[in-house]
């Protein structure tokens, strides 16, 4: 009898330490992401160095860079992405290996290739002075090229480009980065690096004043934005310039959907922000699956308080936009210490965040205290409750 009694109380002890795991979990809910900069020029070598250390690292999908500021190879008449194509064709092999979800990562707005400037310089955003992004160099960027969101040749180039990507076997989903207008403000605490003065909206930093974007706003108020006295004071003004972003966003998410693949895209800490400094509404982004977040929160001067008060915001107005996408939110490896992984992973899923982004692979890889990939690993483990070993047999 004593041992029936012994065997009840063990089951009844097993059950109470398991009680905090659930039953049945959204298959979004903990799930832990990385970006990664993908090259031609990397070797199998390294593929799998980052591959396994993430698979080791309880990373379960990789955010694969494989169309940057600077294209590895020029594109033809056709303007086909072969080497971005090359890139996630190369990984592939690797994220099936390990079991990581591999998702393509591509420039969107933000467009460098040479033959598209030649070909095409008109369709490339105009500040509030007259003149193009591709006559001067933004913040003393080379890669600070913008293409229009107005015009509907553009969103047709960049449907064109994410399809390629969509239609790639094994990808799981297209994320698209710079889907934004260029900074009209950086953020706070970059303004003293490059040597800038923005207690305001300056004209060379406002963005876009093109022919299409005046007429169309002409068409539609009875104004040209050139002629307005503060143009960004301007209601109407702004709301059409947050409207046509979103715009191109929801067409080109709708490409990467059509594929049958997951949409989703990389967009400023948090909705209002956003909104200010780089004219991206966000929240309402058409079509998609996944915003992440980018909350770099030392980069605006913020405390860390502010990682979960940007995500709260973040679901806060994805829900009062009554989009069904969810929110995961992105965080720089070198503002989260290694000894504290796990209270920001935390900090962003009681705040309503569905998972953790870290930028980059790399970054770990360059953590100063060699300690990083072990600190992330046992991170990650406690964060997805698989600490518990008597709950996991």
């Amino acid at each position: 009898m004593k041992k029936i009694y012994y065997f009840l109380a063990c089951m009844l002890l097993l059950a109470t330490s398991c009680a905090t795991k659930p039953e049945a979990k959204d298959p979004a809910q903990d799930k832990v992401w990385a970006w990664m900069s993908g090259k031609l020029s990397m070797e199998d070598e390294k593929w799998d160095h980052y591959f396994s250390k993430a698979a080791q690292s309880g990373i379960d999908a990789i955010i694969l860079e494989c169309h940057s500021g600077y294209p590895e190879i020029l594109d033809s008449t056709t303007f086909v992405d072969s080497a971005a194509i090359k890139i996630i064709k190369k990984a592939i092999p690797f994220a099936q290996k390990y079991g990581i979800e591999l998702h393509a990562w591509m420039w969107t707005s933000n467009r460098c290739e040479m033959t598209l400037r030649k070909a095409h310089p008109d369709w490339y955003q105009v500040n509030a002075k007259g003149e193009s992004c591709l006559d001067i160099k933004l913040y003393n960027r080379e890669h600070y090229r913008w293409l229009c969101p107005t015009r509907p040749e553009v969103i047709e180039y960049l449907k064109d480009r994410a399809a390629e990507l969509a239609s790639i076997d094994g990808l799981a989903g297209v994320h698209l980065d710079f889907i934004r207008y260029p900074d009209v403000i950086l953020p706070y605490g970059l303004h003293k690096s490059r040597g800038v003065v923005q207690d305001k909206v300056y004209p060379q930093w406002d963005f876009c004043y093109c022919d299409s974007c005046r007429a169309a706003f002409k068409k539609l108020y009875g104004t040209d934005p050139m002629d307005l006295q503060d143009p960004t004071a301007n209601a109407q003004w702004m709301q059409y310039r947050w409207d046509a972003l979103a715009h191109l966003a929801s067409e080109v998410c709708a490409e990467i959907k059509a594929h049958g693949k997951i949409a989703s895209a990389a967009v400023f800490a948090s909705p209002e922000e956003s909104k200010k400094l780089v004219r991206q509404d966000w929240a309402n982004f058409k079509n998609i699956d996944i915003v992440f977040p980018m909350i770099y929160h030392k980069f605006y001067d913020w405390g860390d308080e502010m990682v979960s008060t940007a995500t709260r915001e973040g679901v806060e107005a994805l829900k009062e936009a009554g989009s069904p996408a969810y929110l995961c939110s992105g965080m720089f490896v070198g503002h989260v210490p290694s000894d504290r992984i796990l209270e920001f992973m935390d900090s962003t899923r009681n705040a309503g965040s569905k998972g953790f982004c870290f930028f980059s692979l790399e970054g770990i890889d360059r953590a100063k205290d060699g300690q990083y990939w072990d600190s992330l690993a046992k991170a990650v483990k406690i964060y997805k409750g698989l600490d518990k070993e008597d709950c996991d047999k």
